[in-house]
């Protein structure tokens, strides 16, 4: 079969633009006159066709759109409207344009017979594996609103986290910004307002106020490569952050720094319980939820250790047993959840596990702050007091030399 991406005219005016598998171009339309659509154009798309750059420019909605898109859909599910009828209403009700046509080709390609598991697996950028296989669970069991309501409240929550972290890591970068700024103004502006004070007597002042002289010229001279430098940076980052899929450079260089290391022990352990509950909890095989939990956790340290949990668990041994050897989570986590497979309560024993690890990583977030925030001040205001202090001395000294 191939896969058609087509323009239609649905009956209420909406322009919808999606794509399709499907024997020929018959097939296609006769998919639009099921669904009382009016076709402009259909064309067959080439097998492993990359996204173009214009698409990838393309504003799509963000992890929070589809987490308000999920909460929305959990509602409707719960109030006694059918599937398909939950989609046509939320098209109605969003005004948010690039979430509509999301929607829209949702709901048609519902109406063309997939479960909606597959079709939301057309969409890996905005439903990641994890939220499919969940979906697709649920289907099975007839648990579909419930499982869109645990998988809302995880996004929710994940979100939260997120923004947490987020501040706590603002207010330092501000700081250490803030004080590339004050040198930067005092190099250009400041420094060179004494040159001509000291010269003819740059070989008698203090080898510090040289220094800082003659850093004060290069750092003029080369002003304009230090300004593409700082541009290359930013622009680097923005398509980082615009294209990759993952962060895992950052999240290592984060987990060997001494102030940050226990916040992404704290953060992986959390992420691993309670994933692992909402996995569990949601009737996916112990298996599968370790193979959906491996491509969550941002760590790269991290993906072997699952890889080989994977193997023993599918070897015969329990998951305790296969944690204690590997060593991915604090031992003491691994009696917990050993007692919770004793019970036959693992996910329920998960779920205590995360909750008593996010209150310790919001505690942690809290104490980085409180320590960075004031070490960075201290460390601005001794830049700031050396560059008087070496300025100042050279002055002194060419007065010392006058008298």
């Amino acid at each position: 079969m191939a896969v058609f991406k087509y323009r239609a005219l649905t009956a209420g005016g909406k322009m919808v633009v999606a794509t399709m598998e499907a024997e020929g171009r018959a097939d296609v339309m006769a998919h639009l006159e099921r669904i009382e659509a009016t076709m402009i154009s259909v064309s067959e798309t080439v097998a492993g066709e990359t996204r173009s750059w214009r698409d990838r420019l393309t504003i799509e909605p963000g992890t929070e759109d589809i987490t308000g898109f999920t909460v929305d859909l959990a509602m409707l599910l719960k109030g006694g409207v059918t599937l398909n009828e939950a989609l046509l209403i939320l098209t109605q009700m969003e005004t948010r344009r690039w979430l509509v046509r999301l929607i829209e080709q949702l709901h048609v390609d519902l109406s063309s017979g997939k479960s909606f598991s597959k079709v939301l697996a057309r969409h890996p950028r905005l439903f990641p594996p994890i939220y499919v296989k969940m979906i697709e669970v649920a289907e099975v069991s007839g648990r579909l609103e419930q499982a869109l309501t645990s998988i809302a409240e995880e996004r929710q929550r994940t979100e939260r986290l997120r923004k947490r972290l987020v501040s706590a890591l603002a207010y330092p970068a501000f700081l250490a910004v803030a004080a590339l700024g004050v040198l930067a103004f005092v190099l250009l502006y400041i420094i060179p307002q004494f040159e001509g004070a000291i010269a003819g007597f740059r070989d008698r002042i203090s080898p510090s106020a040289l220094f800082v002289f003659r850093l004060s010229e290069q750092f003029r001279a080369h002003v304009d490569i230090v300004l593409i430098a700082i541009a290359a940076l930013l622009v680097a980052f923005i398509a980082v952050k615009r294209f990759a899929q993952k962060r895992a450079l950052w999240v290592e260089v984060l987990s060997a720094l001494p102030l940050t290391s226990r916040i992404v022990t704290y953060h992986l352990t959390l992420t691993f319980c309670r994933t692992l509950q909402i996995l569990l909890e949601n009737g996916v095989d112990i298996s599968t939820s370790l193979r959906l939990v491996r491509q969550i956790l941002s760590l790269p340290s991290a993906g072997p250790k699952i890889d080989a949990i994977i193997a023993d668990v599918r070897g015969g041994k329990r998951l305790s047993q296969a944690l204690a050897r590997h060593a991915l989570v604090p031992g003491h986590v691994v009696q917990m959840l050993r007692v919770g497979e004793e019970s036959g309560r693992l996910g329920e024993s998960a779920g205590r596990i995360a909750g008593f690890y996010e209150n310790k990583l919001d505690v942690a977030l809290g104490r980085m702050t409180a320590i960075a925030g004031p070490v960075l001040m201290m460390g601005v205001s001794m830049l700031i007091g050396w560059l008087i202090l070496s300025i100042m001395s050279a002055l002194m000294s060419i007065n010392d030399l006058l008298v």
